[in-house]
């Protein structure tokens, strides 16, 4: 076949391309959520004069477009496997890096931020009138710089840690975390590969330091029955859209306790720690306590249980918030980004401790941390 045939069914299959797309777009039935990417996807434009004239009709079309396009998995991980091998990586949030783990860039420091937010923290402590404890999950970049990809940028967790301690004061006690999962033998379990959260490893371990930090025992290790799901896919795998990384295991620490958890925005009480129905769904972390709520309770039926905690929060108090769970007989769970109440409010409770846990991430960047003024 000489080239100018060769040209002529390029450019056939090319204009058959063209014309199967749309034809495809209308034909093929849609879907509201992507299970792989564990998102909604746009809905379809609602065509009136506002939404017109506006601009907005067009650009939510683009949007509808381009989340319903016929063979979107398949497109979105041709062009993550692209990127990859094209170097192109590090323009992203998410690396892959050495033993097939995935690692979230290093997160960006903006000091104005992180001023007004402590400010924000000593304030709350000082109307608290009592301690308040600080305790800020590494990244596992910084925890784990054996698995970084090459030429990947370096991971300042422990200049900022510094930074936040310096600027705690008197009435803020800061509980580091990173020595100590540093220096662990068991480095590789205290994150997932799949997931930006911690393990139950790794929240177990961060619970037994907070708990000696404030003289209290949860159960030791050897008193949990560890139950493993297979089939954890978690966020950073979602976002990386590098389809073709295996699954790993998610991990239920059970103590035998029973438990009540009411949550804000449900009605009634749950029996125990773990929501299993999440297992059998796409995104399996909301086992944990059912996931992100404004507002959580966990009380313990153990008469023998005492002690009450407030945790103001991020997702990964979730998992940990089941470790103290076992020391205390009831923990509270504020997560800022949903619960609109003055947390002050709270305060007339009285608890034996109040401590705020951010991953170093989330921490950098929330915006309603400064809410807490």
């Amino acid at each position: 076949m000489d080239m100018r045939q060769t040209d002529k069914w390029i450019c056939r299959l090319f204009c058959v391309f063209l014309a199967a797309m749309p034809l495809l777009f209308w034909l093929l039935p849609k879907t509201d959520y992507a299970a792989r990417e564990k998102r909604y996807l746009a809905a379809a434009p609602a065509l009136n004069t506002e939404n017109l004239f506006s601009g907005r009709f067009a650009e939510e079309a683009e949007a509808y477009a381009a989340d319903h396009l016929p063979g979107r998995d398949f497109l979105v991980g041709l062009n993550a496997v692209f990127e990859l091998a094209s170097g192109r990586q590090g323009t992203h949030t998410v690396w892959l890096g050495r033993n097939g783990r995935l690692l979230e860039a290093p997160v960006i420091w903006d000091e104005e931020k992180l001023a007004r937010d402590m400010a924000a923290i000593r304030s709350f402590a000082e109307r608290a009138g009592q301690p308040v404890d600080l305790m800020l999950v590494p990244s596992a970049g910084s925890v784990l710089p054996e698995d970084l990809p090459a030429l990947a940028e370096p991971y300042r967790d422990a200049e900022i840690l510094d930074a936040v301690r310096a600027d705690a004061g008197d009435g803020l006690r800061f509980v580091p975390l990173l020595p100590l999962f540093q220096a662990a033998e068991n480095r590789e379990a205290l994150y997932y590969r799949t997931d930006h959260h911690w393990t139950a490893e790794g929240a177990y371990c961060a619970a037994a330091r907070y708990l000696d930090t404030v003289g209290r025992e949860g159960p030791p290790r050897g008193q949990y029955r560890i139950i493993t799901e297979e089939g954890f896919r978690g966020s950073t795998w979602s976002r990386a859209a590098l389809w073709f990384l295996p699954a790993e295991p998610i991990e239920l620490w059970d103590s035998g306790r029973e438990f009540r958890v009411e949550i804000r925005e449900q009605e009634g009480e749950h029996a125990g720690l773990f929501y299993r129905e999440h297992l059998a769904e796409d995104d399996k972390y909301p086992v944990y306590l059912d996931g992100n709520h404004s507002l959580v309770r966990v009380r313990s039926t153990d008469p023998a249980a005492q002690g009450k905690i407030l945790v103001i929060r991020d997702s990964f108090a979730n998992c940990f918030g089941c470790f103290l769970a076992d020391a205390y007989e009831e923990v509270v769970l504020v997560d800022l980004r949903y619960y609109r109440s003055p947390v002050s409010e709270l305060l007339d409770e009285g608890f034996d401790q109040i401590l705020i846990l951010y991953s170093i991430g989330n921490f950098m960047s929330d915006a309603n941390i400064v809410r807490l003024e």
